[in-house]
């Protein structure tokens, strides 16, 4: 008896009407919107965190004030950027020939090899070159050329466009040489984040080298 009194009370309650069924959904879809797009906004918010997270480290206060650096490759621009100097007790134009003589380069900076100029023996205004760094091969063109004080070059390869950089500051007894670089590109965020020391472990290598070699033709 009371089962079928449930029963019918359940019979007797309405169903919806179309209209209000209608303002239900129109409801629903008001609170649904706003809250879709606060989703959509966080799950930006975290790739752009993620993606952040996974660029190379750069010290931007290293970067040297005196380099000329073309508008799309600056230090703050870039996906990488390292910078090494060092002291060197000898003439800039001692420093300067062996920076220019890039096809004795891979004598000694085993960094580099296969190093061919398009025009000429050395490195001079608007000169193409080829060579392997990294083992990335590389297709370079002198950007800037201030004989006996700068020298700057683009460098293009697989997935990566850099800007490597030379300047030499005289001083009383010998000359202070900063090389910088900047890279952009997937390849340069992939190498960077794989070997965050390397282009800074080889720049320095380089920039140790160049020192022996240049202080060791002063003494001879």
């Amino acid at each position: 008896m009371q089962k079928d009194k449930l029963r019918k009370n359940n019979m007797e309650v309405p169903a919806p009407s179309g209209t209000a069924s209608q303002t239900c959904v129109q409801r629903t879809r008001k609170w649904m919107l706003p809250v879709l797009l606060i989703i959509f906004g966080l799950a930006i918010g975290l790739a752009q965190a993620d993606d952040d997270a996974r660029r190379p480290v750069k010290n931007l206060d290293e970067a040297n004030g005196q380099i000329h650096w073309p508008e799309e490759m600056t230090p703050k621009k870039a996906d990488s950027f390292v910078h090494n100097q060092i002291f060197i007790k000898a003439p800039a134009s001692v420093i300067w020939s062996n920076l220019v003589k890039a096809k004795d380069w891979p004598k000694w900076y085993a960094n580099s090899s296969d190093v061919q100029i398009t025009d000429g023996s050395e490195l001079g205004p608007q000169t193409q070159f080829k060579w392997t760094t990294f083992n990335f091969p590389i297709a370079s063109r002198i950007d800037e050329l201030v004989p006996n004080e700068r020298i700057s070059w683009y460098g293009d390869g697989p997935g990566i466009r850099a800007y490597h950089t030379w300047l030499i500051v005289p001083k009383a007894d010998g000359c202070e040489v900063i090389t910088e670089e900047s890279q952009v590109g997937p390849s340069a965020i992939k190498f960077n984040l794989a070997q965050p020391r390397a282009m800074y472990d080889a720049h320095d290598w380089w920039l140790s080298a160049l020192k022996v070699r240049s202080e060791n033709a002063v003494k001879n």
